[in-house]
């Protein structure tokens, strides 16, 4: 049976089954109060245990994520997101894959800005949602017919939706290529340690790309299934694939189609379905109710003003609208020569670059209230700038 003292001994037997000369870093598991630190350079086991407890601090702000923790890297997990230690076991091999990544000098990261700014076009969310299927069917398939005919329409599809989005198919690729692989050992992970069948877990693992409402609303995460099943395709097409993977500067989709035979053929009038449209208007109406919901929040809503820097966020929980970012998790920023760790949903407002914000807007549940000379805000501390309270509302001017 998994538990925090034979975790790390179970994934150091296993992970080379997951992923040939698969490295490890650092892994934190924390909760409310603690994190339960292991294979850190810095920080000696304690008596018998395999782990350095330490009280949490602010760089584990809630997420499963890979961090530098004292200079070196860390696959945090969030104990609190799950009710099972098998569960938790194949999220740590996820994070543990970004900590090799980084080990092997991965550099096909996603521009951020791209996904954030990801445009809603009928045509590409039809396509997309065509392709998604075929994918899914190539992996599936027991017929080597169908599933060579599968993949050449999936990747015809997906060649005729750069002429829709051009560069924002590059952010896809991204994704895929940084979060499949990640995805990819988590699955093989969970199906390693569960009780369940591989197509189970499969089918678990595949919900996110042939869901069409879910795929089309949660643009990021959707990639990752993609990325996972253009993996599981590498398998059976190019068996060694994982030997050169990091050898390469390619997307991952880039390597998959180098191994495929196929032809491209434009589709001059993409025929727009009524559930694609359907889609494209919940997506619209569901984000402009959360940016609604916000702003009509009961609290002490406060709007900080002036020059201020996003460093850190959640891509997963970010919600975009014109010229507004929601994040619905955590927001870090420099402000006043000083970092803050913004622990709630806040909203910031950018102009043309969207780490240069110039207002936040955040819903207190107690006043900001001035103590020698600084304004106090509970949950992020001290403040230096001009308070001012007007028709119930509060601001700061830095």
């Amino acid at each position: 049976m998994l538990h925090l003292t034979n975790l790390y001994d179970k994934i150091n037997q296993n992970v080379n089954s997951y992923w040939i000369s698969f490295e490890l870093v650092a892994i934190a598991l924390y909760d409310a109060e603690g994190i339960y630190l292991y294979n850190h350079p810095k920080f000696l086991t304690q008596s018998s245990k395999p782990y350095y407890y330490l009280k949490r601090n602010e760089q584990f702000n809630g997420a499963d994520t890979l961090i530098l923790y004292e200079d070196y890297p860390t696959a945090i997990v969030n104990l609190d997101h799950y009710s099972d230690m098998e569960s938790i076991y194949s999220i740590v091999i996820h994070e543990l894959f970004h900590g090799f990544q980084h080990l092997q000098g991965e550099k096909r990261f996603p521009n951020e800005m791209l996904g954030m700014t990801y445009p809603l076009i009928n045509e590409n969310v039809e396509l997309r949602n065509r392709e998604r299927s075929c994918l899914y069917n190539a992996v599936i398939s027991s017929s080597e017919e169908d599933k060579v005919s599968n993949l050449k329409r999936f990747i015809c599809l997906r060649e005729n939706r750069r002429g829709f989005i051009d560069q924002f198919l590059d952010y896809e690729l991204s994704i895929e290529t940084v979060e499949g692989p990640a995805y990819y050992v988590e699955l093989h992970a969970y199906t390693h340690i569960s009780t369940y069948t591989y197509d189970d877990v499969l089918r678990k693992y595949s919900k996110s790309l042939i869901d069409r409402r879910e795929s089309s609303k949660l643009l990021r995460k959707s990639c990752y299934s993609s990325g996972l099943f253009i993996c599981l395709l590498l398998d059976e097409v190019s068996p060694n694939w994982k030997e050169t993977f990091f050898d390469s500067d390619k997307p991952l989709y880039d390597i998959l189609k180098e191994e495929v035979e196929w032809d491209y053929d434009e589709i001059d009038d993409v025929e727009i379905s009524t559930e694609t449209l359907s889609i494209i208007n919940s997506i619209k109406k569901d984000k402009s109710d959360i940016f609604n919901q916000f702003e009509h929040k009961q609290g002490h809503h406060l709007f900080i003003l002036g020059d201020i820097i996003s460093k850190g966020f959640d891509p997963m929980n970010v919600i975009v609208e014109r010229n507004k970012q929601l994040h619905k998790k955590f927001l870090t920023v420099h402000m006043n020569n000083k970092e803050y760790h913004i622990r709630q949903p806040v909203i910031a407002h950018y102009h043309e670059k969207f780490n240069v914000i110039n207002k936040l807007h955040l819903v207190l549940d107690k006043k900001p209230i001035m103590r020698n000379a600084f304004i106090y805000i509970e949950g992020m501390g001290y403040i230096q700038g001009d308070l001012l309270e007007d028709e119930g509302a509060f601001y700061i001017t830095l």
